[in-house]
């Protein structure tokens, strides 16, 4: 560590799709950083990004230059939501540059560590080693898992470990009713609700012996605050239809446009009725619209109840882990976290349906920071241990070689073989395959989903993967695998699959041909 670093400064750091919050870990203390924004402080970093004057900006800046732009500028409202589903190495789509999802990811984490160390009241010097506890949404992909983790790297953080959003929020939860863990308490789990600018969570974490243990979770991967934004952009145009020619509402820049929305949104009190978004910095001349808030709401209300639906399906699964949702004794609480759960319509829906169970964290959109600190902390002795949140396998050729079948090598909440219980490391999932091959070459087509048919077929949520080939025949180790064809010959070996997933999401698999000593090992998902 470097000698301008604190011994005891650890961070936890919550890379949110509209804002970044970082939280300190110094000596049982656990502040929130503030950032000097043009003079003033503020608790959060916009998660912005645009490119412009051939340079990539972000924060405040980038906002700045969406909302005067050229025809050359790119820009997005979130770069989270942006590479969340691309493979680290393809580039974004539109950017002038061709920048890769990594690449951007990494450069606005370096931004994030300028800022830190150069404009926040931490006081970190520009040469300090910064040790954090990063987060990624509970139903987060293992690719996404990834990109996270090497930007992080990439950028030049410690990365202390990785926690799922939710799990950090019931650690901030404890933290702040230590009561829960006392051995006489009846509470046994608590149910976060974690809505924020871009994904929606819903997880049941045990808190029983100080044992964060995810034993169940639902998720939407693009479901947020922002989605509500794009509700409220759309009625701004189907109001100013009559008073802006259509040319000029065709040309409004989207992403600057909905900051504005955003904005606007985020005033809004529970007792509002009407909602004003003024345009006028991109539409000059346009007269503020005013929108009745019910009618947003109403609007909202769909995508409301598709999390509300999620919530009842994970206390429905609650039985499957022991537990007894209809006891209100065990119920620590459903906690509301994420910054979008202060949009009036989500909390009203949620205590139309579940009433007393709810409590909302006092800092919402630090809550998930907050207890990244707590974890980041060695003498807090957090033990995390966190179930898979989506189903990775492999098609393969059955065992006749006539069709091909999925094989979940690991599935949906599934725990971890080993006991460690540290979010720091651990060996993690360990998955082994035996099998006799029916062709000479294997092509391995590897993919996650959210849920299994009842044929045990890929449904819900699919995100493909790499594909690779493996010589099942060793006389073709050394020819270009994708140009040969595969021919349907069983050469009589036997081949192991050996499967690691570490504690930071990260799969890899050794395929190994012992009669022929023939092994290969790949790092899955982490470029094409």
């Amino acid at each position: 560590m470097s000698k301008s670093a604190s011994p005891t400064l650890r961070l936890g750091i919550d890379l949110g799709t509209t804002r970044t919050v970082v939280v300190a870990s110094d000596r049982g203390r656990h502040p929130v950083a503030s950032f000097d924004v043009g003079g003033a402080f503020q608790d959060h970093l916009p998660g912005v990004a645009a490119f412009a004057d051939g340079r990539w900006w972000f924060g405040e800046q980038a906002r700045a230059r969406m909302a005067t732009p050229s025809p050359e500028t790119f820009a997005h409202a979130s770069v989270k939501r942006l590479v969340s589903r691309l493979p680290p190495d393809e580039p974004i789509p539109g950017a002038p540059d061709g920048t890769t999802a990594l690449g951007l990811l990494e450069r606005y984490v370096g931004w994030v560590r300028h800022m830190l160390t150069s404009r926040s009241n931490l006081r970190l010097p520009a040469d300090a080693v910064l040790p954090a506890m990063v987060a990624v949404p509970a139903n987060a992909g293992t690719r996404q898992r990834y990109l996270t983790l090497e930007a992080f790297r990439r950028a030049g953080f410690d990365v202390l470990g990785q926690v799922g959003e939710p799990t950090a929020a019931a650690i901030e939860f404890a933290h702040r009713e230590p009561v829960v863990l006392s051995p006489r308490s009846p509470k046994r789990y608590v149910v976060v609700y974690d809505l924020g600018g871009g994904t929606f969570d819903t997880a049941a974490v045990s808190l029983q012996d100080r044992r964060f243990e995810l034993l169940t979770s639902e998720g939407i991967g693009r479901l947020g605050g922002a989605d509500f934004d794009a509700v409220i952009l759309d009625l701004v145009r189907e109001t100013l239809e009559g008073d802006v020619p259509a040319a000029r509402l065709d040309a409004l820049p989207t992403a600057a446009a909905l900051e504005l929305c955003r904005d606007a949104k985020e005033g809004l009190r529970p007792s509002s009725r009407r909602l004003v978004v003024d345009m006028s910095p991109l539409l000059p001349q346009a007269p503020p619209t005013m929108i009745a808030t019910e009618r947003i709401y109403e609007r909202c209300r769909p995508l409301i109840a598709r999390t509300v639906a999620l919530v009842d399906e994970l206390f429905a699964r609650l039985p499957q882990s022991g537990i007894d949702p209809e006891d209100p004794r065990q119920l620590g609480a459903l906690y509301l976290v994420g910054g979008s759960v202060a949009f009036p319509p989500v909390a009203r829906a949620l205590r139309e349906r579940y009433g007393r169970k709810i409590k909302l964290s006092a800092q919402p959109h630090a809550a998930t920071a907050t207890g990244l600190s707590v974890a980041a902390d060695p003498e807090a002795e957090i033990r995390v241990r966190e179930a898979t949140t989506r189903h990775f396998g492999v098609w393969r050729e059955a065992e006749d070689g006539r069709e091909k079948i999925f094989d979940p090598i690991l599935s949906k909440d599934a725990l971890p073989d080993d006991d460690e219980g540290s979010p720091r490391g651990g060996e993690g999932w360990v998955v082994q395959r035996r099998y006799r091959p029916a062709h000479t070459v294997g092509h391995l087509r590897f993919l996650e989903c959210t849920r299994l048919s009842d044929q045990g077929h890929p449904d819900g949520d699919l995100t493909p993967w790499q594909e690779l080939r493996f010589p099942y025949d060793p006389a073709l180790a050394e020819f270009p695998l994708d140009e040969l064809s595969v021919e349907r010959r069983a050469p009589d070996v036997e081949i192991v699959e050996t499967y690691r997933r570490s504690k930071d999401g990260t799969i890899t698999v050794e395929i190994d041909n012992p009669a022929a000593s023939l092994r290969r090992r790949y790092v899955l998902g982490a470029l094409r």
